[in-house]
């Protein structure tokens, strides 16, 4: 009886874990107009040209935001920019590099001033930061934008 019971207990974990673990996975699709509103004005102030083809919300409660031509965005429950990339390698905007910190800024225009940038990504531990040239490297900078380190791509 005594392991009737553990298999009982054990099985309703399992299953209690599993639709946990399903739940988080799921993307919903919503309305362009149910985006936070800062979510929007970030897409018309840096990507003008580019129009919102879809808007999911992610694990987390994330917004996920794709654009007409090929960007990738990833935003916070509030609005605040987690990720800006693509999957083809296309330059950001210029506008996008004011995103980071003003000394990470001058270390890329001073290490790489003929590379672009390809994707930018932030989280608590700092910036990351791809650029595509001659080699592609991923950038590393601590959250006031010191250098910590870079890696080929």
């Amino acid at each position: 009886m005594k392991k009737l019971w553990i298999n009982a207990l054990l099985s309703a974990m399992f299953i209690s874990i599993s639709i946990f673990v399903f739940a988080e996975r799921r993307e919903k699709e919503i309305k362009i107009e149910e985006l936070p509103q800062s979510v929007q004005q970030f897409v018309t102030s840096h990507f003008d040209e580019a129009t919102i083809t879809s808007a999911r919300i992610v694990k987390y409660g994330y917004h996920k935001v794709l654009l007409s031509d090929g960007y990738e965005l990833l935003f916070d429950r509030q609005g605040k920019w987690l990720k800006i990339s693509n999957d083809i390698g296309k330059e950001l905007p210029s506008s996008i590099m004011s995103l980071l910190p003003q000394a990470a800024q001058m270390y890329m225009a001073d290490k790489y001033p003929n590379y672009h940038l390809s994707s930018i990504e932030r989280n608590s531990h700092g910036y990351e930061a791809k650029i595509d040239g001659t080699h592609a490297m991923k950038i590393h900078f601590d959250p006031k934008g010191k250098f910590i380190n870079e890696t080929l791509d």
